[in-house]
């Protein structure tokens, strides 16, 4: 074996009606590399459209000894060890780490599948107690559990199952260049500058050359690049996202309007500014928007004001 899929099935209890305990279900598909040791987790999106795929990465990278993670897709990079992880660790469900691990003892045999296994429990690097499934025809693992106490008081099982085995998986380190969510008004820096965004509103008119389809409503984002130097600075509005409240990816489109930002080349000292305009559900109020620019990834929140229930955004 040399690389697995893999999905993971996660449970822990939760209070129900009457006094019942019963337990929530987390799914999430990943995969893995022996040599050299990789492990990529997809985002674990929990609340449907608040963890949009903006980058084709998971959320949950082992490369060697380093794990990098983040809570979503909107939020930068943190690095860690394998050595310092704490107990909700992922990065043990790799077969390459059990190498490190102490306490071995041998259980018996089970099936899982119709495949005869042997049921082995050891100890991790961190401390943490785990049992796998060997299959006996071939030695892979066909399923890794642990479990541990999380922030709630509540244990947490994690289940790993191990799909397909020796596909061709490549996993190479994320993008650092998104150093998070930042509010309007705030300059993200750029290789030769910076860009803001200054101000979003959204409108119901239009122009006579392009209006919103009924039920729907365009948002304006207005950009300033700043060319600091030395070099220069490639603009497009076609770098712009927008996501949330249903809208996932929205591209930008062209109203005719003599504010829109086009595409040019910003010389050294120059300031440019101008509008992104996209097209999105009328009742679509808590926005990001993502800028997927050269050696950065700028993602800002832009929030519009929520009207009251009943109230429409474009009469």
């Amino acid at each position: 074996m040399h690389s697995a899929e893999l999905q993971i099935v996660g449970t822990e209890p939760t209070p129900r009606v009457q006094g019942q305990i019963g337990a929530l279900v987390y799914h999430q598909a990943g995969v893995l590399a022996i040599g050299p040791p990789a492990l990529e987790l997809q985002p674990l999106d929990e609340y449907p459209g608040q963890n949009p795929d903006i980058d084709g990465r998971g959320d949950y990278v082992v490369i060697g000894s380093t794990v990098y993670q983040r809570g979503t897709t909107m939020s930068e990079w943190h690095l860690s060890s394998i050595g310092t992880a704490d107990t909700t660790s992922f990065a043990y469900i790799n077969p390459a780490s059990w190498l490190t691990s102490s306490q071995e003892r041998f259980l018996g045999e089970s099936s899982i599948n119709g495949s005869a296994t042997w049921v082995v429990e050891a100890t991790d690097a961190i401390g943490r107690q785990f049992r796998i499934w060997i299959r006996e025809a071939d030695g892979y693992p066909l399923r890794y559990t642990t479990s541990y106490v999380n922030v709630k008081g509540r244990t947490y099982y994690i289940n790993a199952l191990y799909l397909r085995f020796n596909t061709d998986v490549s996993i190479s380190p994320p993008s650092l260049s998104n150093h998070g969510i930042v509010g309007i008004g705030a300059p993200v820096q750029l290789p030769s500058g910076s860009v803001t965004v200054i101000n979003v509103a959204f409108d119901c008119s239009g122009t006579a050359i392009r209006q919103p389809t009924p039920k729907y409503k365009f948002v304006t984002i207005m950009l300033a690049f700043i060319d600091t130097g030395p070099n220069t600075m490639s603009i497009s509005p076609y770098a712009w996202r927008l996501y949330g409240d249903g809208t996932n990816g929205a591209v930008p489109v062209d109203t005719g309007s003599p504010a829109s930002l086009r595409s040019q080349v910003v010389e050294p000292g120059g300031r440019v500014s101008g509008g992104v305009t996209f097209e999105v559900a009328e009742d679509a109020y808590q926005l990001i928007t993502v800028g997927k620019l050269p050696d950065v990834t700028d993602v800002v929140s832009v929030f519009l004001p929520i009207l009251p229930n009943g109230v429409s955004a474009c009469p």
